[in-house]
C-alpha cells in the first residue's frame, strides 16, 4: 500500500488537532477514510482534506506531514503501528499515549511529547518542550514503555513519574528531570537543571556531568565500575541514543543514590571517561 503525504493548505490560523491522523486509519480504511476524518481547528471542525492536500508518497502504509508554518498538536497521539514522519515542527502532545510504531519529527516539538507513552519509538531531530515522557495533563502515570530520542535540548520535568522505557536527550534538560520517577532510564548528554531525581523511587539517570545542585536526599555512593554500562552503551549506540559527548568506552561512574527522603533507591550515574 502506498503511503500518503499531507501538506497544509493554509498555515495561518489556530493549531490543528491531529488526533486520529494515524497510519492505522490509512491501513484499515484507505485514503477515503483518512480524507473524511473530522479535525478540530480553533472552534471549528473541518474535513481533513479541507485542511490538507493529499498525494501518494512516503513509506508504504505510512504518513508524511508537511505542516509549513501551521501548528499541529497531537501528532501521533495514540499511535499503535506504522510510520509517521513530520517534515518540520509540531506542537504539543506529539506521540502522547503512543503504544507502537515509529514517529519522527524533523524539527522541534512542544510540551507533553511522549506523555503517557507505553510503546513505540519517538525521534525528535530538534528540541522538545516541558514534560517530555511525563504524565498527561491531570494524569498520574508517566511514560511506561517505548523509547524517545531527542537530538537537541528538552525542557523541565523530563520523565516525571516515568515507570519504564528509555528517554535519551543529546543536549541539555531543564529542572526536575526524573522527578517522582518509578523505573526506567533517562540519559542526558549536556547537563541538567536543579532537582534531578527529586522524590525518585527507582530507575537510572545517566549524566555526563554532575547536576547543578545535587538533590537533597541523595547520598554519594562513590566512583565504581559498573559492567552493565558496556552493554547499555552498545545497545544505545545502535539505536542512536548514546549522546556524542559520552565516553565510548569504560565502565566508571560516580553513583548518587536516592531519593532517600521518599524511601527511594534510584540512581544518578555520572559517567566518567574510560
Amino acid at each position: 500500500m502506498s503511503g500518503l503525504i499531507l501538506t497544509t493548505r493554509d498555515s495561518a490560523g489556530p493549531p490543528i488537532d491531529m488526533t486520529g491522523v494515524l497510519p492505522d486509519r490509512l491501513i484499515e480504511g484507505g485514503r477515503e477514510a483518512l480524507a473524511g476524518l473530522m479535525l478540530v481547528r480553533g472552534r471549528e471542525r473541518h474535513r481533513l482534506d479541507a485542511l490538507f492536500a493529499l498525494q501518494d508518497g512516503g513509506p508504504s502504509g505510512g504518513l508524511v506531514l508537511q505542516p509549513g508554518d501551521a501548528v499541529l498538536d497531537g501528532v501521533g497521539s495514540g499511535m499503535t503501528a506504522g510510520e509517521l514522519r513530520v517534515e518540520g515542527e509540531c506542537g504539543a502532545y506529539a506521540g502522547s499515549a503512543m503504544r507502537g510504531g515509529v514517529l519522527t519529527v524533523e524539527g522541534n516539538c512542544g510540551a507533553f511529547a511522549a506523555a503517557g507513552m507505553a510503546g513505540g519509538s519517538l525521534r525528535v531531530l530538534g528540541d522538545a518542550g516541558d514534560f517530555l515522557g511525563a504524565p498527561l495533563a491531570g494524569g498520574t502515570r508517566g511514560m511506561s514503555g517505548g523509547s524517545v530520542v531527542v537530538m537537541g535540548n528538552a525542557g523541565d520535568r523530563v520523565g516525571e513519574r516515568m515507570r519504564r522505557g528509555l528517554i535519551a536527550v543529546h543536549g541539555r534538560v531543564g529542572g526536575l528531570c526524573g522527578a517522582r520517577m518509578i523505573a526506567g532510564t533517562i540519559v542526558v548528554g549536556a547537563g541538567c537543571g536543579p532537582g534531578a531525581g527529586q522524590a525518585m523511587r527507582r530507575g537510572s539517570i545517566l549524566l555526563r556531568r554532575a547536576p547543578e545542585a545535587v538533590t537533597p536526599g541523595f547520598v554519594d555512593g562513590g566512583m565504581n565500575d559498573w559492567l552493565f554500562l558496556d552493554l547499555m552503551r552498545k545497545e544505545l549506540i545502535d539505536g542512536g541514543a548514546w549522546p556524542s559527548g559520552f565516553p565510548t568506552a569504560g565502565t566508571r561512574a560516580r553513583r548518587l543514590i536516592g531519593d532517600r527522603t521518599a524511601g527511594g533507591i534510584g540512581e544518578v550515574l555520572i559517567v566518567s571517561e574510560a
